[in-house]
């Protein structure tokens, strides 16, 4: 049987969400490990970093998550498969040598974004994008998607970093709403739109999952 690490919080950020029902049907087991057990990585098929408060970005970045790039940058570098969402992505892209920049104002918003030619149509469709932090695309390997302001796919070997919550669902976005103590004007639309489309983003983010999956096997 195959396996995955995923590291997360304990108490944020931590749902899998989409991701679930994925690793069900893959028969793929599951070891969890939390980023407040400051956690050493040990051996899986597969390692998924999730999103965090945390900052990667240049003059934001403490002890904690310059650890955890190094951390994934020596995983990689094995050419372990490794998907990084949000916070993950970011880690994944100062690990391999790109720039990330904080924002003036946090981003949040079900969008579709701007694929490249050679891009996984499965990335096509909106998403939900909710970070502080941009990646910028320099040093990184493979840009597959952006909006104006970041890159928000991107693939390194047999590592993908992708900015959207592909995991979100609607329910996750009002609970980290809440838990974040954000304004409900900034993350009701956002859980509103994935309730209008929640079967069809169900189904893109099993598709994306897949498409991912083979191309780092």
């Amino acid at each position: 049987m195959e396996s995955a690490i995923i590291l997360s919080h304990r108490e944020i950020v931590n749902e899998l969400g989409q991701l679930e029902p994925w690793f069900e049907r893959s028969e793929m087991s599951v070891q969890r490990k939390y980023r407040e057990d400051a956690p050493t990585i040990g051996d899986a098929d597969l390692l998924v970093v999730l999103g965090s408060p945390n900052s990667v970005a240049t003059g934001f970045c403490g002890a904690p998550a310059a650890a955890e790039i190094t951390m994934v940058g020596e995983w990689v570098r094995r050419g372990r498969p490794y998907l990084g969402i949000c916070f993950g992505a970011q880690v994944l892209a100062r690990a391999i040598g790109g720039s990330v920049q904080r924002m003036d104002a946090k981003y949040l918003s079900y969008t579709k974004m701007k694929l490249a030619s050679d891009a996984s149509p499965e990335l096509d469709g909106a998403w939900a994008v909710w970070h502080e932090d941009a990646i910028a695309e320099a040093n990184l390997t493979t840009v597959l998607a952006t909006v104006p302001h970041a890159c928000t796919v991107f693939t390194h070997g047999r590592a993908w970093g992708i900015q959207p919550h592909i995991e979100f669902t609607p329910e996750i976005v009002q609970r980290l709403g809440i838990q974040l103590n954000v304004e409900r004007t900034l993350w009701e639309p956002l859980f509103y739109a994935m309730v209008d489309d929640e079967v069809g983003l169900a189904k893109r983010a099993e598709l994306l999952l897949d498409s991912f999956w083979s191309s780092v096997n």
